[in-house]
């Protein structure tokens, strides 16, 4: 489909795959294809053989759950099972900026919104990428922040990290070590910082490697 943004995919331990599709159409996209309206904006479970098993948000719309989602960034599943999709990939200078965490229920059903917009604790702007840690904390990758929070389930701030840069995937492994990949930074969006993975504990925030990023001209950034 020509306009839906596959922004990320994550699979649970049952091996669903789940998938945040971020883009909605431009209304100039929708003029050239006008079929594209109900695409984006949503999350979508498939079964391992690809069967579509749930939709959380109504799609092609953006709005606030239970009836919508504004293009989440990701999704990941919770020790017991609950779901918890991140939003938004709005522009920040929108002054309608969506920044939160929608928590649903293993059924789809609507709990809560975790964290606002904004810079303080538990506020986000561009929440990009989402992972619980070994002790089910959650781990956020505040990316127009330049920093990881972590919270715990309930969205109550335990800390950050600022050394990770401005991070836009994440994961990390049964010891707590973060993998985060900065695909964004430069001079004009992260000034005397590079784009690249780091490497460090989630323990002391500390980076102990880096694998720098290719060199590119592109406003898009750098793949990790």
């Amino acid at each position: 489909t020509v306009y839906r943004h596959d922004h990320a995919r994550r699979s649970d331990p049952d091996g669903n795959v789940w998938v945040a599709d971020a883009r909605r159409p431009t209304p100039d996209e929708l003029k050239m294809f006008p079929g594209e309206k109900d695409k984006g904006s949503v999350v979508v479970k498939f079964s391992p053989e690809g069967e579509v098993l749930m939709t959380l948000g109504t799609p092609g719309v953006a709005g606030n759950p239970p009836e919508a989602l504004t293009d989440p960034t990701d999704v990941v599943t919770a020790p017991n099972g609950d779901i918890y999709v991140a939003e938004s990939h709005m522009n920040v200078e929108d002054p309608n900026l969506v920044g939160r965490i929608s928590v649903f229920d293993r059924t789809g059903t609507f709990i809560k919104a975790i964290g606002k917009t904004g810079t303080g604790p538990g506020e986000f702007r561009t929440p990009h990428a989402v992972v619980f840690d070994s002790q089910g904390r959650l781990i956020v990758a505040d990316r127009h922040n330049h920093r990881i929070q972590i919270l715990d389930t309930d969205g109550n701030f335990l800390g950050e990290y600022g050394e990770f840069s401005r991070v836009s995937g994440l994961t990390i492994d049964e010891n707590d070590t973060i993998y985060a990949s900065d695909s964004e930074s430069n001079a004009a969006r992260h000034p005397g910082w590079r784009k690249g993975i780091r490497i460090g504990s989630l323990t002391d925030g500390k980076v102990t490697m880096f694998i720098p990023g290719h060199e590119t001209e592109s406003p898009d950034g750098a793949a990790g």
